[in-house]
């Protein structure tokens, strides 16, 4: 969105080397109530020309974002993913991120996504047909909904849990898909490990000899919200299960890696951390 220094940009690429990332997830733009994007791409390609001479072995993705809920012209509730026309002016900012932006492709982050929304898997297939071939196509995965007792707090089940099946189906349509596992809402660090674990085993078994690319979303913000309680979904929490979820599942070799979410808000000493677990398991 703003011009940034040179030697701003070239510790954003020793920064991003040296934590071993391989996917980067920028964030471009978000639809706007009025079915147009937030123009805050004017020095994107820039930066993707910027970090592909400098890391060239990182994957540059366009973060964007849709809000799913909308208000028709009485007032209801609607599933803005259902107008083709939208769909539409999605699928044309996919291929022009990757086209005019200079981006590997697009990681679409759609929410609030109810299981089973087939409005969410036309999306996915138009903004595919939109792109290069060679084009990445990334999307974000809701948590998924329990099927067995996990936690001690009775965890209730949302709109927006799915189940494997949809998980499944959603994996289908892409290159890659980001399980968001957090924003809980668990408070105790004890039912967050176990939610974790459920997650992760859960997540690698569904996808097992799929060939979409699997990683889990890991939470570092410090912001305190009803559905991210921080004294009990952390970092370490989160790694913990993760590490457990891999051990107790028959195909953790599913699991291709770890997305950290927020950078800004990770810090050295938590950087630490996530390379010594990656090192544990790689």
């Amino acid at each position: 969105m703003e011009p940034h220094d040179p030697a701003e940009l070239r510790g954003l690429a020793t920064d991003l080397s040296d934590r071993r990332i391989r996917f980067a997830y920028l964030y471009v733009s978000y639809l706007r109530p009025d079915g147009t994007f937030n123009p805050t791409f004017d020095h994107a390609r820039t930066l993707t020309d910027t970090l592909r001479a400098l890391a060239p072995d990182i994957t540059l993705l366009a973060w964007i974002g849709v809000p799913i809920q909308g208000s028709d012209p009485d007032g209801f509730e609607i599933n803005r993913l259902e107008d083709t026309t939208i769909r539409g002016s999605i699928a044309k900012f996919a291929a022009f991120s990757v086209s005019e932006l200079g981006f590997d492709g697009v990681h679409l982050n759609a929410e609030l996504a109810a299981n089973g929304d087939t409005a969410l898997l036309d999306t996915l297939r138009g903004m595919r047909e939109s792109m290069p071939d060679d084009a990445l196509l990334s999307t974000t995965a809701h948590a998924l909904r329990l099927t067995e007792p996990v936690t001690f707090i009775p965890y209730p089940a949302a709109a927006h849990h799915w189940s494997v099946d949809y998980l499944r189906d959603v994996a289908a349509t892409v290159d890659q898909i980001a399980l968001m596992a957090y924003d809980s809402g668990l408070p105790f660090p004890a039912d967050y490990r176990r939610w974790m674990t459920y997650q992760v085993v859960t997540a690698t078994e569904a996808l097992a000899g799929a060939s979409t690319d699997l990683v889990v979303g890991i939470p570092t913000s410090e912001e305190w919200t009803p559905s991210h309680q921080t004294q009990g979904e952390t970092l370490d929490t989160a790694l913990w299960g993760l590490r457990n979820g891999l051990a107790q599942s028959a195909s953790p070799q599913t699991l291709s890696g770890i997305a950290i979410y927020p950078y800004w808000e990770t810090s050295a000493d938590e950087w630490v951390r996530i390379i010594a677990s990656a090192e544990h398991d790689p």
